[in-house]
């Protein structure tokens, strides 16, 4: 069976270990007395925990290894984490301590926290993160340990089924967070609580279809007047340009986190909306029933190769007329 980078990393947190020397122990441990087993068959309180398989290597009394497949043998698994269990780290003098969540906040609280591979996963879905999985971890601790706090119910935007000790919240004052991970004190390992998933609260906004994320934008007559300078006869009248509008979303519409290649970000933005020809640097209001204000609209630049097919089709149509 394989070890990844990921089980090893984990392993080392754990143990208080360097990477080489957990996967060391790793690789002496596993062709010990392990066998494979599915979540249900795990041990209180690890049941219920997700892997890429549906299994899990479990040495008793010792770790749980989530299983995938091994990408050079087909046929094999391979450990992608790690779970040292609590009962092998007191019996080794590393028992967790006793630690108030609510009595922490920031770095401090995120750094007790064991970010799992599922929610480092979501982290890099729901927030475009990077995506090698270490640097995604490094850049959500960074991310969280600004104002990251512990609360006994989730914020009211979430609804996630996850079951919860309580909850990390971050990214705003509050009412104006924008992530949630449901906390259990039972993680295993050094860390005495694990993050089992990461929410963030724009996940709705790119649930939307064309015609819904068009509801959920306002215009100012500032943002109304740029669109009739840059499409000029498509609106005729504040009450026109915004139906115009409104509709260029409806039909076309996505929300994107970044603005289209070639486009600089715009001050102020929080995402984009593009739409056909257009894309519109948009505000995020949190609390507001439409949440996404537009702060301009400009024309979307084709890349350098279909501009210059364009160009060469309009000059070979001159030539023949």
């Amino acid at each position: 069976m394989g070890i990844t980078d990921a089980a090893a990393r984990q392993a080392a947190a754990d143990l208080g270990w360097t990477p080489v020397q957990a996967r060391a122990f790793l690789e002496k441990q596993v062709p010990s007395a392990g066998r494979v087993v599915t979540s249900d068959q795990l041990p209180a309180p690890y049941k219920g925990r997700r892997s890429k398989t549906g299994r899990f290597l479990l040495i008793d009394g010792v770790l749980i290894l989530p299983l995938a497949v091994d990408e050079r043998d087909a046929s094999g698994f391979a450990a992608t984490g790690c779970v040292v269990l609590d009962a092998y780290l007191r019996a080794n003098g590393r028992g967790k301590r006793h630690i108030d969540p609510f009595a922490l906040t920031g770095a401090e609280l995120v750094d007790q926290v064991r970010l799992t591979e599922h929610a480092v996963k979501r982290y890099q879905q729901r927030t475009d993160g990077p995506a090698d999985p270490k640097a995604a971890e490094e850049q959500m601790r960074w991310v969280l340990g600004k104002d990251a706090r512990a609360v006994r119910r989730r914020p009211r935007w979430t609804n996630s089924s996850n079951t919860a000790d309580f909850f990390l919240i971050a990214g705003g004052n509050d009412g104006e967070e924008e992530f949630c991970l449901p906390i259990s004190r039972q993680g295993g390992g050094a860390k005495p609580f694990e993050a089992l998933t990461c929410l963030h609260r724009s996940m709705p906004l790119f649930e939307l279809s064309s015609a819904e994320l068009a509801r959920r934008v306002a215009f100012s007559k500032e943002v109304l007047a740029a669109f009739d300078r840059v499409y000029p006869g498509e609106g005729s009248g504040e009450g026109s340009t915004a139906s115009r509008f409104t509709e260029m979303i409806a039909l076309h519409g996505r929300l994107e986190r970044h603005p289209p290649s070639g486009h600089a970000r715009h001050h102020g933005a929080r995402f984009y909306v593009v739409a056909g020809p257009a894309f519109i640097p948009v505000a995020w209001k949190k609390n507001s029933q439409v949440p996404l204000l537009a702060l301009g609209v400009e024309s979307v630049r084709l890349p350098l190769r279909r501009r210059l097919l364009a160009w060469l089709r309009q000059r070979f149509a001159l030539r023949v007329m």
